[in-house]
C-alpha cells in the first residue's frame, strides 16, 4: 500500500469513528425551550468574583432512568446583555451534581472545576449566550440527581451580569440555588434552561478523577 492510500486509509478510518461517535450521541434531558415572558425571572447562576461579588450556585433537578446514563455535555443558557467576551472572563465554571432526597439539597455542594465553551447568538431579538461544558463523561446510576454548571466570573460592576435565561417549562421542583451557607428555592416555579446529552449506561469511571472518587454517592 502506498503512503498516500494509507493515509487515505486512516482518515477514512478516524471520520468513520467520528461519525460512530456522534450517531452514539444522544440528548438525554431537555429543557432548553426559553421563557421570553416578560415576568419570568433571569436566574443569578454563578461564583462572581471581586468588589460586590457573590455565591449563587444553581441546579436542576432531574430523573436518570433505569441503565443508567453517561453524561458527556451539559448546556446551559445566559443572557448576553453586558456584552462581555464570556469566552475571556469566564473559561471555567464549577459543575455540580447530588443525590436529590427532596425539594432542595442537602448540605454544601461539592465542586468540580470543568472548561466552559461560550457562543454568542440571537433568538429573535433576544441576545443569548450558549454557555457547555463537554468532555465530562459522567457516569449515573438510575435514580433523582440535582445537576447544574455555575460560570466563574468577575463582577461587572457596569453593567450587571449575564444571568442564565430560565426555561419555558418547569420539571420536577424548581431550580435550587446555593448562597455558599445554605440552599433556597429563590424562583419558585422555574428551572433554568439547560440540556443535558451522552448516552444510556457507560462504563465506570476511572479511579483517579473526581468523578471516580465521587462515584460511591451515585451507584
Amino acid at each position: 500500500m502506498s503512503l498516500r492510500h494509507a493515509r487515505i486509509t486512516t482518515a477514512l478510518g478516524l471520520f468513520l469513528i467520528s461519525l460512530a461517535a456522534t450517531a452514539n450521541a444522544a440528548v438525554l434531558w431537555d429543557q432548553s425551550a426559553i421563557s421570553f415572558a416578560p415576568t419570568a425571572p433571569g436566574i443569578y447562576n454563578g461564583l462572581f468574583t471581586g468588589f460586590g461579588g457573590a455565591t449563587s450556585y444553581c441546579v436542576n433537578d432531574v430523573t436518570v432512568p433505569a441503565g443508567g446514563w453517561t453524561i458527556n455535555t451539559i448546556t446551559e443558557y445566559f443572557s448576553n446583555q453586558t456584552f462581555a467576551n464570556m469566552q475571556v472572563s469566564a473559561p471555567t465554571g464549577y459543575l455540580i451534581i447530588m443525590p436529590k432526597t427532596g425539594t432542595l439539597p442537602v448540605g454544601a455542594p461539592t465542586t468540580t472545576t470543568v472548561p466552559l465553551t461560550w457562543v454568542a447568538t440571537t433568538q429573535g431579538i433576544q441576545a443569548i449566550y450558549v454557555m457547555t461544558a463537554a468532555g465530562l463523561n459522567v457516569v449515573l446510576a438510575p435514580g433523582d440527581y440535582w445537576i447544574g454548571v455555575s460560570p466563574i466570573t468577575p463582577v461587572d460592576n457596569f453593567n450587571g451580569n449575564n444571568l442564565q435565561w430560565p426555561a419555558l417549562n418547569l420539571m420536577g421542583s424548581s431550580i435550587a440555588t446555593y448562597d455558599g451557607s445554605s440552599w433556597s428555592d429563590v424562583y419558585p416555579g422555574y428551572d433554568g434552561a439547560f440540556k443535558l446529552e451522552g448516552s444510556g449506561g457507560g462504563a465506570t469511571p476511572t479511579a483517579g478523577t473526581s468523578w471516580g472518587k465521587l462515584k460511591a454517592l451515585y451507584r
